[in-house]
């Protein structure tokens, strides 16, 4: 009770001020973010939602009311979202994507956002190795340890940092360590917040993915300087971070799902690729000769200026797989930019896959593969306009009152 009277007032003042502090960060920066909210505060209080979204910030459906939604019957979940969605539209509010308190998470709750009209989810946290025990009191460490135990993370060792598109719903994961385990179970000081996002930004560019910073506005004051250092220095990495929102990051994603390509073959080292897709799209090259203008990018890679060009390598520079490779495979590769051909043929490709089944905690080791090497490859980047990594800012609006705090605890 005393951490909420810290947080929260009686009345709305004091969020506003937290939130106003977030905002200005954010466009000291040129950063992008989204803040869920519950329906029930958004009806309460209108007007901040408005103007967060005059802002340029993306308000997010964060449930009806504050409460986890797993395990709960199917028909409940759906009529508890539909709610939330029809508040939202009745404020003016477009309500684009989800995410549930306490990250609650499971399969019919994950079926019930997309029957319902949601167009991405953001529930599935993923944690990263970036702190060092040695530098927390033994009960702190042991408290953050519990939170990662309730939270059930993926783990950056075994799977990427990636939006997911499955049907027509997109899955954005969260990236852990947070602001609450930081804060509230850690008492890490601003220059431990500092670093261990810092780290964060360091590894998830060297690896090509996602920084989803999650961040409530009511510990603005408390974390804005990991914060700023963080978008200071990811604004100027080069080749560059990709700024978004969440609804931004969902749209790339779904767009660059339909990107094509079609490659004929000349001679046996000569082919001839003619891509289709969004004009932000980025191809990429390593250790082939391509006859289109192409420059450096990261790594080994060079851009092609060009969506149609012929390239000149001894393999097939693209991932062949075998007609009987698990679909979840050939699924993974795809939406990692992979240009894929099936084929019995493995001589004839730089990479060749047939494994028929493909555990999820395969995929870091799938990747590694692939770019831990220097054989010749021609495929997607990740992110649109040459970005190497994505960086994106979220905060749960959980309440803007003590009385927010107080109804959402018998679930109002």
């Amino acid at each position: 009770m005393w951490s909420i009277a810290r947080f929260y007032g009686l009345t709305p003042i004091r969020m506003s001020q937290e939130l106003e502090r977030l905002a200005a960060v954010l466009e000291a920066h040129g950063a992008r973010a989204t803040l869920p909210m519950p329906a029930v505060t958004l009806a309460r209080q209108p007007a901040i939602a408005h103007r967060l979204q005059a802002r340029g910030i993306e308000l997010a459906v964060h449930g009806w009311t504050h409460v986890p939604l797993e395990n709960r019957p199917p028909d409940e979940q759906r009529a508890h979202l539909q709610r939330a969605r029809a508040i939202f539209s009745a404020s003016g509010i477009q309500p684009i994507g989800f995410r549930s308190p306490y990250l609650s998470r499971d399969a019919s709750l994950h079926a019930g956002i997309e029957a319902t009209g949601f167009g991405y989810v953001s529930n599935q946290p993923i944690l990263w190795d970036v702190l060092e025990p040695d530098a927390f009191p033994p009960a702190r460490y042991a408290a953050y340890k519990r939170s990662i135990e309730l939270y059930q993370p993926w783990r950056i060792g075994e799977r990427p940092s990636v939006p997911r598109l499955g049907n027509n719903l997109v899955e954005i994961p969260v990236s852990l360590p947070d602001d609450e385990m930081l804060v509230d179970r850690l008492d890490a000081s601003s220059d431990i917040i500092v670093k261990a996002w810092q780290r964060i930004l360091t590894e998830s560019y060297r690896r090509g993915e996602l920084f989803t910073v999650s961040l409530h506005p009511e510990r603005t004051a408390k974390c804005a300087a990991g914060l700023s250092a963080t978008l200071a220095e990811a604004r100027q990495l080069t080749p560059p971070v990709w700024f978004a929102r969440l609804d931004e990051i969902a749209a790339w994603w779904r767009a660059r799902s339909q990107a094509q390509v079609a490659v004929t073959e000349s001679s046996r080292e000569e082919f001839r690729v003619a891509a289709s897709g969004p004009d932000e799209m980025t191809l990429l090259a390593r250790n082939v000769e391509v006859d289109a203008p192409a420059s450096p990018w990261a790594d080994s890679y060079r851009r092609v200026a060009a969506k149609t060009f012929t390239v000149r390598a001894p393999v097939r520079p693209f991932v062949g797989l075998s007609p009987t490779a698990a679909p979840n495979l050939v699924d993974f590769l795809r939406q990692q930019g992979y240009i894929i051909e099936v084929s019995e043929d493995r001589q004839r490709y730089a990479y060749y896959f047939d494994q028929t089944e493909f555990p999820a905690d395969h995929e870091r080791r799938l990747l590694a593969q692939i770019e831990e090497t220097d054989r010749p490859l021609v495929r997607w980047g990740r992110w649109p306009n040459s970005a190497r990594s994505a960086l994106t800012v979220t905060g749960d609006v959980d309440a803007l009152t003590f009385w927010d705090y107080a109804l959402r605890l018998i679930g109002k």
